[in-house]
C-alpha cells in the first residue's frame, strides 16, 4: 500500500532536542493499556496522559493523568473537545478472539467503531501519531469473521492520515488475564516450528513496542525528520521484537 514502511526502516530517536508530547489513550484499564499508561507515566518525555474511560477510576489517578469520562457511544463527539493538543494517540481496545460468543453488532462496536472514534477525535485535536493495536493475520478480505474484523479496524485508522500510523499485530498476548497462564510455558516450546508472526509477545513487551516506535515517530516529526507523507507501519513480533528490554515480560 502507498506510504508503508517496511520492516527494515524505524525512526531512530534523536538526541540534540528535547521534545515533549501529549498522549491520549484509549483501554488504560485493560492489560496492555494499564501497561501502557505506566509507561507514559514513566517517560519524561510524556508531560500529560488523558485517559478515556467509560467511568472514573481512582486506581488511574496520577499527576499527570487527566480522565475524561465519555458515553462510548458519543465517544467522538464528547472527546474531542478534550483532545486539543493531543500528539501521540495510543489505542490498545478490543474484545479480542472471545468475540466469537458475542453478537457481531456488538463486536463492530468495540473492535472499530469505538477504536475509530477515538483516532478521529485524536486527529480533530492535531495528533501526529496513532498507535493502533490489531492483530496478526488482519485482513479486510478473511474468511474469518475476527480477522476481517480487525483488518477493518486498520483499514478505518488508514483512511483518517495521520502523519505516521503504527499497526501493531500481535498474536497470542502473554501475561493477560484473558490467557492462561499454561501458555506462557506452553508457547515458546512451539516457537521455532512458528512464522514469527504468530510468536507469542508478552503484554509489558507489547505495551513498549507501542509506545516506544510512538515516541520516535512523533520526535523524528517534530524535528522535521519524519517521512513528508503520512506513512502506515505494521509491525509484527519481529518489528516489535527490535524494542523490547530484558526484563519486562518478568514483570507483572
Amino acid at each position: 500500500m502507498p506510504g508503508v514502511l517496511t520492516s527494515a526502516m524505524h525512526f531512530e530517536p534523536a538526541v540534540e532536542a528535547k521534545v515533549e508530547y501529549t498522549a491520549m489513550l484509549l483501554g488504560a484499564t485493560g492489560n496492555v493499556g494499564g501497561q501502557i499508561l505506566h509507561l507514559l507515566v514513566q517517560s519524561p518525555l510524556c508531560k500529560k496522559v488523558i485517559v478515556v474511560t467509560r467511568r472514573n477510576v481512582a486506581e488511574l489517578a496520577n499527576p499527570k493523568v487527566q480522565q475524561v469520562v465519555v458515553n462510548m457511544d458519543r465517544l467522538e463527539e464528547e472527546l474531542t473537545p478534550h483532545a486539543k493538543g493531543v500528539d501521540i494517540a495510543l489505542a490498545a481496545f478490543g474484545v479480542g478472539k472471545g468475540s466469537a460468543k458475542m453478537a457481531d453488532e456488538e463486536v463492530r462496536k468495540i473492535e472499530i467503531t469505538y477504536p475509530t472514534a477515538f483516532a478521529s477525535a485524536a486527529k480533530a485535536g492535531g495528533a501526529r501519531v496513532l498507535a493502533m493495536m490489531t492483530a496478526a493475520g488482519a485482513d479486510s478480505q478473511s474468511s474469518t469473521k475476527y480477522l476481517r474484523n480487525i483488518g477493518d479496524k486498520e483499514k478505518k485508522s488508514e483512511e483518517l492520515k495521520f502523519d505516521f500510523l503504527g499497526l501493531y499485530r500481535p498474536a497470542v498476548i502473554l501475561g493477560n488475564s484473558n490467557t492462561p497462564s499454561a501458555l506462557g510455558v506452553v508457547m515458546p516450546l512451539f516457537q521455532w516450528a512458528m512464522p514469527s508472526r504468530y510468536h507469542s509477545i508478552h503484554k509489558n513487551d507489547l505495551a513498549r513496542a507501542m509506545v516506544a516506535q510512538s515516541e520516535q515517530a512523533f520526535l523524528a516529526l517534530a524535528q522535521g525528520k519524519g517521512p513528508a507523507a503520512p506513512a502506515v507501519k505494521i509491525l509484527e513480533y519481529k518489528e516489535m521484537e527490535l524494542f523490547f528490554v530484558a526484563g519486562d515480560s518478568d514483570a507483572p
